[in-house]
């Protein structure tokens, strides 16, 4: 297939949506292109019953062997280790369609991906967190510096202490996923 099919393939496939199929496309068939965009997508075999089970709905009969020929041709173009990395990358769910001398290399990469995704997730997370106790730890220090009663003032610097604790925790979680630069701004 020419680089310029493998393309349209592809935007035609993440233009496609989420719905299983809609009357316009049961009554189009053009079941061997639909199956070659659901197997670029990395959607498994049992769709096709989906979209049987939608299109009988609508009086409409899918070929499904024309479906599973586009299928299998489209689970070719997905099942690369540059796409599984992208797809691990991107947080994707992976539906087990990738077979033969390729699977181990698309796994392999997909498991790749999926790791940085979930430090990436967690670094978002603390990082959130760590700007959330910054906030507080200003608050804190604007209300030192206006408090008058003894009680206040021993109350605000124990949350200010507890703060200054919570965002060291995190400083050492940030750099145990090897971010650095968050050390004591406080």
């Amino acid at each position: 297939m020419n680089p310029a099919k493998s393309l349209l393939l592809l935007l035609t496939a993440l233009l496609a949506g989420c719905a299983v199929i809609s009357e316009e496309a049961c009554q189009a068939g053009l079941w061997y292109e639909r199956g070659l965009q659901d197997g670029a997508r990395g959607r498994g075999q049992s769709l096709v019953y989906d979209i049987a089970r939608q299109c009988r709905e609508y009086g409409v009969r899918v070929d499904t062997e024309a479906w599973l020929r586009g299928h299998e041709e489209g689970v070719a173009y997905f099942c690369t280790p540059e796409n599984g990395y992208r797809q691990g990358r991107l947080g994707n769910s992976y539906e087990g369609v990738c077979t033969g001398p390729g699977a181990d290399l698309f796994l392999a990469e997909y498991h790749r991906g999926l790791a940085d995704y979930q430090v990436e997730m967690e670094y978002l997370q603390l990082a959130r967190r760590y700007d959330d106790l910054r906030r507080q730890l200003i608050a804190v220090n604007a209300a030192l510096a206006s408090a008058g009663e003894e009680e206040q003032i021993r109350a605000l610097q124990l949350h200010r202490s507890a703060l200054r604790r919570e965002l060291d925790l995190l400083d050492l979680q940030l750099r145990g996923l090897g971010f650095v630069g968050f050390s004591r701004f406080y």
